[in-house]
């Protein structure tokens, strides 16, 4: 009897610690677990030194440096602004510069006189010198008169047999409005005058594009065609959908060759003419100074020295008067973007003193960098211009980008373990998504050896069984994990199984971010990246979440995702 109890007693006790092992079992299988799906792809594989840095800006500048104790007058820019190199950022009043640059240029006058002066008696009574003066103002005035000549020939020419000529079929048969005035503009081209329907008291308005544009009612007397001095009456006829044209110079007469060839004979012969009297001018400045050198009285020669120093130093101060005009405008010097700004405000005027609470900002370079350090022998196995792949951790499911050392110091970071500061100028493009910042954290490969178009997997793709590499490749889905791997790029399990099988692959090149498959895999297999049972971190991880997998579906996409060379969009490397 003591044995049957003892038998019902062991079989209770494995019955229960049965059913605890089963709920147990089954509470741990009701997480769920995720795996990301990549695709095998081909690209460039590289693989060198790994290491982590950070990003900074190549360029920072504070404007505060260029601030000046003067009333502010313009801001063309605000906090986190893009600005273009060039760009004036900030202007001050500049009137008392301007002040200052009359005063020079008064003195300056003034001096030229005394200098003239000087001369004339420095000659006296050298006749020959007089002579040569003369000549000088005669060949300058010869040159003003020239370049006058050549403004009325370009008018004259512009203005001759100016008409107007149909515009389209509707005018074709009709009166011609009147032109009159005189065109004094310095572009060629054509107006073209549209009639419209309009509340104007005569019913009609045109338009006006071309040489220039604009908008006028019809009146029956002359109005304006642009702004260079043209007008127009139209006839009585005129109707909605009347177009004319008045074209500068009219192509269109037919004394329109004859007038060009007067014309370009015109500016031949005046050119010829500047051209003459810079010659002489030139020629009679040096007979000028040989003259003057040949006059042996002392105080003369004393005089026009002074004259001349006086007037170069006018000359110099001016120049130094318009050099505080120009830097009352505070100019971007690179492109970037303007951070820090405070109390910036038009009629604000900066004290300078270390409490001013007035800000200019910071000037962030476009271009960045990303700063790392290597150990004694790793630096000496690279070289300035040697090509960087960055991958910036705040974004894992952004391309690596590319960079080149610019950079390395030769001095050690501290006294302990030898660790050398190098720096990486990235190249980035402008339709790039990513936006770098100072301080983010890169994942750093500088390449040593790559291989282009190779067959491809995400590092984390591998995993060794008996020392061998293998991959996890995607079998046949459920309906429910087709779904989620189209929407997330993931498939889950509640049970912690996937439908996959391990298939054994040759590795080739295996870097930082991508290993290099020489035979196991093919293009477009479908691969177990990584797994976990954090649904957050997987949408963290391959930038997931609403609308992020709307342009490509199912885990293509992740493959497409990783295209550049030499990262890893997919894995968590």
């Amino acid at each position: 009897m003591a044995k049957k109890w003892l038998l019902i007693i062991l079989v209770l006790a494995l019955g229960g610690g049965g059913y605890y092992f089963y709920k147990a079992k089954a509470t741990t299988a009701a997480t769920p677990t995720y795996a990301v799906v990549g695709t095998v792809s081909k690209g460039e594989v590289s693989s060198g030194i790994v290491t982590t840095g950070t990003i900074a800006a190549a360029q920072k500048l504070s404007l505060d440096v260029y601030k000046q104790s003067r009333r502010i007058v313009a801001v063309n820019v605000k906090n986190a602004g893009h600005v273009a190199a060039g760009t004036i950022l900030y202007s001050f009043d500049k009137s008392g510069a301007y002040v200052d640059v009359q005063a020079s240029q008064v003195a300056i006058a003034q001096a030229q006189l005394d200098l003239a002066t000087a001369q004339a008696n420095y000659t006296d009574p050298n006749t020959t010198l007089r002579t040569l003066q003369n000549n000088l103002v005669t060949y300058h005035t010869d040159i003003v008169d020239a370049e006058k000549s050549l403004e009325q020939a370009k008018r004259d020419f512009y203005n001759a047999n100016l008409s107007v000529e149909s515009g389209n079929s509707l005018t074709k048969d009709k009166h011609r409005p009147t032109l009159s005035g005189v065109y004094n503009g310095t572009a060629v081209g054509s107006y073209r005058i549209k009639v419209y329907g309009s509340l104007a008291d005569s019913g009609y308005s045109y338009n006006v594009t071309g040489l220039e544009s604009g908008t006028q009612s019809v009146l029956n007397v002359a109005t304006p065609v642009g702004t260079q001095g043209l007008k127009i009456i139209f006839p009585s006829d005129i109707r909605s959908g009347d177009e004319w044209v008045v074209s500068v110079p009219n192509t269109a007469a037919s004394e329109y060759i004859k007038n060009k060839e007067t014309y370009d004979t015109a500016v031949r012969t005046l050119n010829e003419k500047i051209t003459s009297a810079n010659v002489s001018i030139a020629n009679t400045e040096t007979d000028i100074k040989k003259q003057s050198q040949t006059d042996a009285t002392p105080y003369r020669d004393l005089g026009v020295t002074k004259a001349e120093a006086t007037l170069a130093a006018n000359r110099q101060q001016l120049s130094q008067h318009f050099d505080v005009v120009k830097e009352q405008d505070i100019i971007a010097p690179f492109a970037g973007t303007v951070e820090g700004i405070e109390n910036v405000v038009v009629g604000a005027s900066p004290t300078g003193a270390t409490n001013d609470s007035i800000s200019l900002g910071t000037l962030i370079s476009d271009q960045f960098l990303v700063n790392f350090s290597l150990n004694a022998v790793d630096v000496a196995k690279v070289a300035v211009g040697q090509r960087v792949i960055v991958k910036v951790t705040s974004f894992p499911s952004a391309q690596p980008i590319e960079a080149a050392i610019t950079q390395i110091s030769s001095l050690p970071e501290s006294s302990g373990v030898a660790q050398y500061a190098v720096q990486a100028l990235i190249t980035q493009s402008s339709s790039s998504p990513l936006t770098l910042r100072e301080g983010l954290l890169a994942d750093v490969e500088v390449v040593d050896r790559n291989v282009a178009d190779a067959v491809r997997i995400p590092v984390s793709a591998l995993s060794y069984e008996n020392g061998k590499p293998t991959v996890q490749v995607i079998g046949d889905l459920s309906a429910d994990q087709k779904t989620t791997l189209d929407k997330m790029g993931v498939i889950k399990s509640v049970s912690g199984s996937f439908p996959s099988y391990a298939v054994p692959v040759e590795v080739g090149i295996v870097g930082a971010f991508y290993a290099e498959i020489k035979s196991g895999l093919k293009e477009g297999d479908h691969i177990i990246v990584s797994k976990t049972d954090n649904a957050a971190s997987v949408v963290q991880q391959n930038g997931f979440g609403p609308g992020a997998r709307r342009a490509t579906t199912g885990a293509s996409a992740t493959a497409r995702s990783s295209s550049t060379s030499g990262g890893a969009a997919s894995a968590a490397n």
